[in-house]
């Protein structure tokens, strides 16, 4: 599959009202943003550049930082859906039970590039693919492989298969003596050797709530010796009883270093331990609310001082755009004030929460959580060029009155005109450039077929080639 290719030297965005998420700047003004090779150049009122640069026309258009997810299980993206209705332990029973181990290499590869071909189209440029599905080294080379070729900026979490993760939801956790996996490090070898690619290795952790401590003691050891981030999830439901985070704490595991997604079910004076000790968060609303982690932290870990970000989770159940997790994420955290208000006797006056604020997590907060705050994240020159430019042309964005609400309130991946990844052009007139949708659905349709007959799971008639599945 192959992606557009670099469009010119320096390209100049001319006249848009930026959000660059930059303190150094206002939160909203009108102005340009100058594009060179792979970087942002310049950010201003006004560049004037003569001829030496391709122009963009921006007037009337919004233009932000692209947004970032900081967890996502791209490799469930070709069972799109079929938890809609599912429970958290539904879910996983269907996962790592019933799916997980009848991906075939192939199946990977399809799976993550559609969900990274979805995430584009919505304006997301860099992404978190937390996978606990790489079941062989070949499963592994084949997600990279699509990392490689949807040309996203792509932090790869490596998270063990499928095998272990369905002993986490057994009867008893996994063995003292499982350790982490060898190849790891083979990846990181093979495809990570340069700090200037568009991939980043990372490791998606078992933690306290799935495996004994030795475990997580393993884990986060090879991250450190490697230099990898760490991504854990925490806080989810009945299981943050066993209070993973003081666990990880009593053995000194706690650092700058980690993500803890969901913390959902966390105490309060664990999310007080990740607050002094630097850690940040992945919040994936919409999903928490859903599937039964807990009602969203994301409202308590902004109060403590955890540096936030957003996540899609899932597309078993969710869609695969950030403006639905914004809507859902700034919905619990107003929830959360107006109840505290009512809880005093007295209506709020005025809300803490604002939609600037949740378009920050979704840019420039995630790229701090997936260790790249340096590199990408705000409209800042210097930093890569990957950037986002909406259409206003659409009745749900006209009249153009403020862009932080204009895009959080109102957008759709519809309304995403243009999408930059390091300077390349992946969208361009509200089209993905030369991506043929027809043949990616034909080779999706073809992989959940195959798939769903490998699992077992019958499909009723109605929908695509194939039929939709019935309830696994």
């Amino acid at each position: 599959m192959r992606l557009g290719p670099i469009a010119g030297d320096r390209t100049l965005i001319r006249g848009g009202l930026l959000l660059p998420m930059d303190a150094r700047y206002p939160s909203e003004f009108v102005g340009d943003v100058l594009l060179d090779g792979p970087r942002i150049a310049e950010v201003a009122a006004r560049i004037d550049v003569g001829e030496a640069a391709r122009v963009i026309d921006a007037r009337g258009k919004i233009v932000t930082p692209g947004l970032v997810d900081t967890h996502r299980h791209l490799w469930q993206s070709v069972l799109r859906y079929v938890g809609a209705d599912w429970t958290i332990a539904q879910y996983a029973r269907a996962a790592f039970g019933r799916f997980g181990p009848h991906f075939t290499p192939d199946d990977m590869y399809i799976s993550v590039l559609i969900g990274l071909v979805e995430a584009l189209d919505a304006g997301i440029t860099q992404i978190l693919d937390w996978d606990h599905n790489l079941n062989t080294p070949d499963h592994a080379d084949e997600v990279v492989r699509a990392h490689v070729d949807s040309r996203a900026r792509v932090v790869l979490g490596y998270g063990q298969g499928a095998t272990q993760w369905l002993q986490t939801y057994g009867e008893s956790n996994l063995s003292e003596g499982s350790a982490p996996s060898s190849d790891i490090e083979r990846l990181r070898s093979r495809y990570y050797a340069s700090d200037e690619s568009l991939r980043t290795l990372a490791l998606a952790a078992r933690g306290p709530e799935k495996a004994p401590m030795s475990v997580s003691e393993a884990e986060w050891r090879q991250a450190r010796e490697l230099g990898l981030r760490i991504s854990v999830h925490v806080g989810n439901g009945l299981r943050a009883f066993e209070r993973p985070i003081a666990q990880l704490e009593s053995v000194g595991l706690l650092g700058d270093d980690t993500t803890y997604v969901h913390c959902s079910s966390l105490a309060d004076d664990e999310i007080a331990l990740i607050a002094a000790s630097g850690g940040s968060a992945s919040c994936a609303p919409e999903i928490e609310s859903n599937m039964g982690h807990g009602h969203p932290a994301l409202g308590r870990l902004v109060a403590a001082g955890v540096p936030a970000s957003l996540s899609a989770d899932t597309c078993t159940n969710v869609s695969g755009d950030l403006f639905a997790v914004m809507r859902a994420a700034l919905a619990s955290v107003r929830e959360s004030e107006h109840a505290s208000s009512h809880a005093r006797g007295e209506p709020l006056g005025k809300l803490a929460s604002t939609t600037y604020q949740m378009l920050q997590l979704a840019t420039l907060g995630g790229a701090v959580a997936n260790g790249l705050g340096d590199t990408t994240g705000s409209l800042t020159p210097g930093k890569s060029g990957d950037v986002v430019i909406f259409s206003c042309d659409a009745p749900n964005m006209f009249p153009l009155n403020t862009g932080a609400g204009t895009v959080v309130k109102g957008a759709h991946p519809g309304n995403v005109d243009t999408v930059f990844v390091a300077g390349r052009e992946l969208k361009r007139g509200g089209q993905l450039v030369d991506v043929d949708l027809a043949d990616l659905r034909r080779r999706a349709e073809t992989c959940r077929d195959d798939l769903f007959t490998r699992a077992g799971v019958p499909q009723a008639e109605g929908a695509g080639s194939a039929g939709a599945p019935t309830r696994p």
